[in-house]
C-alpha cells in the first residue's frame, strides 16, 4: 500500500497533512530509524497508538485510559510525535499516515 492509501485513512485535515509532510521531508532519515526503534520498543506507546487508531483522542482520554500522570502522558505522546507517528492537533491526538502504516503492517506481540 502506498502513502496515499494511509493518508486517506488518517484524520488529518489538509493543514495538518501539510505540517506532517514538511516535518517528514526535512528529517535526517539515517537518524529516523534509531528514533523509531526507541519509540516503538515501548509497549505502552504501541498501546496508545492502537487506542488512537483511526480516531481522534484527547490527551485527557489517553491519560485516563492508561492511568497516566500528566508528565507521563506528555512524555509518551511527545515520543510518538517526534518520529511523526502521531500529531497533536490542538489537544486532539491523531495518527499520521506513518502511524497508520505502522499499525497495519507491524506485527509485534504484546
Amino acid at each position: 500500500m502506498d502513502i496515499e492509501e494511509y493518508v486517506k485513512k488518517c484524520n488529518l485535515n489538509d493543514e495538518e497533512l501539510e505540517k506532517f509532510y514538511e516535518k517528514w521531508g526535512n528529517r535526517d532519515h539515517s537518524l529516523d530509524h534509531k528514533m523509531a526503534a526507541r519509540t516503538l520498543t515501548s509497549q505502552i506507546r504501541r498501546e496508545i497508538m492502537r487506542y488512537i487508531g483511526y480516531n481522534v483522542r484527547t490527551t485527557e482520554e489517553i491519560k485516563e485510559k492508561f492511568g497516566l500522570e500528566d508528565d507521563q502522558v506528555e512524555f509518551h505522546l511527545n515520543m510518538l510525535e517526534q518520529p511523526s507517528y502521531a500529531m497533536d492537533c490542538d489537544g486532539n491526538w491523531k495518527l499520521t499516515p506513518r502511524g497508520i502504516a505502522f499499525l497495519e503492517n507491524a506485527k509485534i506481540d504484546d
